[in-house]
C-alpha cells in the first residue's frame, strides 16, 4: 500500500513536470513567433544633402547640395547601396569588415597581417569587405584595408590602415519619448550625439532616427548609417556633422547635413549575385592607406559627374517634398 501511494505521488509529480515542460514549450514557440526576422529585400529612400563650401570645392569632391535617390539591398551580413543619382555603389560584408576591424584594434602580429590580406574575399565571388565603385567610370576603390574608417558613428574607436586610431570622446544615442507614423508604421525616435577625436580635432555627429517597430535590421544595415547602433530599420533619419574649422592651407569649415526619407520598403528574396561587383570594373586596392589612389579615384568620378551635369546641376526635387534650409535653421 505504501509503495502504491509513493508511485501515485511520483506519477503526479512527473505529470506536473511534463505539463510544466509542455507549457514552457508553448511559451517559447509564442515568443519566437513574436520575434522580428531580420529584413531581407530593398529599401528605397531619398536624401537631401547640404555641404559646406570647402567640402563642395575640394578638387576630388563628389559632394553636391541636393537630392540623392538611393536603393538599398540587404541580406544578412551584406549591404549593397546604390546611389541612382550618381551611379555610385557601396558593397559591404559586415562579417569580413568586423573581423578586419577587430584585428586592427589589437596589436598587429605577423599572423594578423596575413589574415587581413585574405579577409576581403570570403565567398566564391568578387565582392570585397568594403568597396566603392562607379558605373560612369567603371572604376572602384577597395577599402578593405581599413573599413573602420567608414564606421564613423559607431560607439567604439576606429582604426586606420597605418595603425592610428580615432577614439570616441562621448556617445549618447537612445530612445526618446517622441515618434512618427511613417508608411503606416509606428517609428519611435532615437537621438543623440557622437563626438570622436580624429587627427587631433573633435568630429561631432548629431543624429536623429525614426526607427520602424516592424522590421528588424540585418547585420549589414548598420553600414548604411556609418556604424550607428540603430536598433532597427530607420524610416527617416537626419545627421549633422561638424568637423571644425581649419584656417591653415586654405582649409575652411568641415560640415554637412543629410536628411533621409524612406519612400518604399520591398521585402523579397535577395540572391548572392546582387552583391557582386560587375565584370569589367577596375577596382584598386589599398583604398584608405594610399592618399593618391583615393584622390585619383574620386577626381575621376567627379569629372564624370560634372560632365553629366549631376554635380553642379539641378538636384533640388524630392518626391517627399522639397527641403531648403540654411545652416542654423536645422532643429538640432
Amino acid at each position: 500500500m505504501i509503495w502504491e501511494v509513493v508511485n501515485f505521488i511520483n506519477c503526479k509529480s512527473i505529470m506536473r513536470k511534463l505539463f510544466f515542460v509542455f507549457l514552457l514549450g508553448l511559451l517559447s514557440v509564442a515568443g519566437r513567433a513574436q520575434e522580428k526576422i531580420p529584413f531581407e529585400g530593398e529599401i528605397v529612400y531619398e536624401t537631401y544633402e547640404n555641404y559646406s563650401d570647402y567640402l563642395l570645392k575640394m578638387p576630388h569632391s563628389i559632394f553636391f547640395n541636393g537630392v540623392h535617390k538611393i536603393r538599398l539591398i540587404l541580406k544578412g551580413e551584406w549591404m549593397h547601396m546604390i546611389d541612382e543619382t550618381t551611379g555610385c555603389h557601396i558593397i559591404v560584408n559586415d562579417a569580413a569588415a568586423q573581423a578586419i576591424m577587430s584585428a586592427q584594434g589589437k596589436k598587429k602580429s605577423k599572423g594578423t597581417l596575413g589574415a587581413l590580406a585574405t579577409l576581403s574575399e570570403n565567398r566564391s565571388n568578387n565582392s570585397c569587405s568594403y568597396v566603392h565603385f562607379c558605373d560612369y567610370t567603371k572604376s572602384g576603390l577597395d577599402m578593405s584595408d581599413a573599413p573602420g574608417t567608414q564606421y564613423i558613428m559607431s560607439s567604439g574607436a576606429i582604426s586606420y590602415a597605418d595603425g592610428s586610431k580615432a577614439p570616441v570622446k562621448s556617445y549618447s544615442y537612445e530612445k526618446t519619448g517622441d515618434s512618427k507614423t511613417i508608411l503606416d508604421m509606428n517609428c519611435p525616435l532615437f537621438a543623440g550625439k557622437i563626438v570622436r577625436s580624429m587627427g587631433g580635432m573633435d568630429q561631432t555627429y548629431d543624429v536623429k532616427t525614426w526607427v520602424s517597430d516592424k522590421y528588424a535590421a540585418p547585420a549589414g544595415y548598420k553600414w548604411n548609417l556609418y556604424g550607428l547602433d540603430v536598433p532597427g530599420i530607420a524610416m527617416k533619419w537626419a545627421m549633422k556633422y561638424d568637423g571644425g574649422h581649419v584656417s591653415m592651407m586654405g582649409v575652411g569649415e568641415l560640415s554637412y547635413y543629410i536628411e533621409a526619407d524612406v519612400v518604399e520598403v520591398k521585402p523579397r528574396a535577395v540572391s548572392d549575385e546582387e552583391f557582386n561587383i560587375p565584370e569589367g570594373y577596375k577596382i584598386k586596392t589599398g583604398g584608405t592607406s594610399n592618399a593618391f589612389k583615393i584622390m585619383g579615384y574620386y577626381k575621376g568620378v567627379k569629372k564624370e559627374l560634372v560632365k553629366l551635369g549631376i554635380k553642379g546641376g539641378d538636384n533640388s526635387q524630392k518626391t517627399t517634398g522639397i527641403h531648403y534650409k540654411t545652416d542654423g535653421e536645422w532643429d538640432f
